[in-house]
């Protein structure tokens, strides 16, 4: 918490002004935009791998596949399991490679974590100083462990996102080869897959920045003693029409709103909270 030393060097740059003298409006707390693309391009760079090796190791072994079910198996009725150990053996090879890069990811990830919570505290420091004339310090038992939780988190998604894309070309071969499906069209869906997958990638980042730089800006705020922030959207067309109805109202820490929770929050959502300092440390 704000410390009695702060709070009496506060009030002794206000001694002597009129009561009529308020607080100076707190200028924008900004989203960590630069830190959010940084994490996209970490995950693209995953994803990219991950297209290159299905399409090294994969993609040229089905027309293979579809010979050998041709050949031994020409009723459809008879095409069923025989030809998924193959199929593991191929995704397994793809898991094995990418490993390392998962890895890789992973821990620039967790730098990703930090670089946001840096830039967090780069804002609470600017808007206070801003506001009060001195640089605040509170204290941050909370932040190793938001820190850890991110990274545990962030681990989890980033792990998910080569395990799901093979699950899903692991179906749509095994699916081809049972229902006699051509070459073309089977490639044709495993790279549709790759838009759906690097579009998962950019809503992890995005929302993973939001959430953590979202939990940071209430912890700090609270902290310090804040009870009400005024609500700031991105103001773009991006903006849900929901986000857009709290814009430039005062919400309570402790009350969020209903249908959308705090700012940063609900998924995707790049808003930010704002704080409401005026009568903070009854200056």
């Amino acid at each position: 918490m704000v410390s009695i030393d702060q709070i009496a060097k506060i009030r002794q740059r206000r001694v002597g002004k009129p009561n009529i003298v308020r607080l100076k409006k707190p200028p924008i707390w900004h989203f960590p935009s630069s830190q959010e693309r940084e994490y996209m391009r970490i995950l693209f760079s995953l994803t990219n791998e991950l297209k290159d090796l299905i399409k090294k190791i994969i993609i040229p072994a089905i027309p293979q596949l579809i010979y050998e079910v041709e050949s031994f198996y020409p009723s459809s009725d008879a095409r069923k399991d025989d030809f998924q150990d193959e199929i593991k053996r191929l995704i397994n090879t793809v898991i094995q490679d990418i490993k390392g890069k998962t890895d890789e990811t992973i821990a620039e990830a967790e730098k990703v974590g930090t670089r946001i919570a840096w830039y967090n505290k780069k804002q609470f420091d600017r808007i206070t100083n801003s506001v009060f004339g001195i640089d605040i310090f509170i204290d941050q038992p909370w932040l190793q462990d938001q820190l850890k939780l991110f990274a545990s988190q962030n681990a989890q998604l980033i792990r998910s996102i080569p395990a799901q894309e093979l699950s899903q070309v692991a179906q749509t071969i095994e699916r081809g080869l049972q229902e006699g499906s051509r070459f073309h069209s089977m490639t044709q869906e495993i790279h549709e897959r790759f838009g759906i997958t690097r579009r998962r990638a950019k809503l992890i980042a995005r929302d993973q920045t939001s959430k953590l730089n979202a939990s940071l800006t209430k912890l700090r705020q609270q902290e310090l003693g804040v009870e009400e922030y005024v609500w700031q959207t991105a103001g773009d067309e991006r903006v849900r029409p929901s986000h857009k109805a709290h814009d430039g109202k005062k919400f309570q820490w402790d009350n969020p709103p209903k249908d959308t929770g705090h700012p940063g929050t609900d998924i995707n959502c790049r808003c930010v909270a704002v704080p409401v300092l005026e009568g903070l440390l009854d200056i």
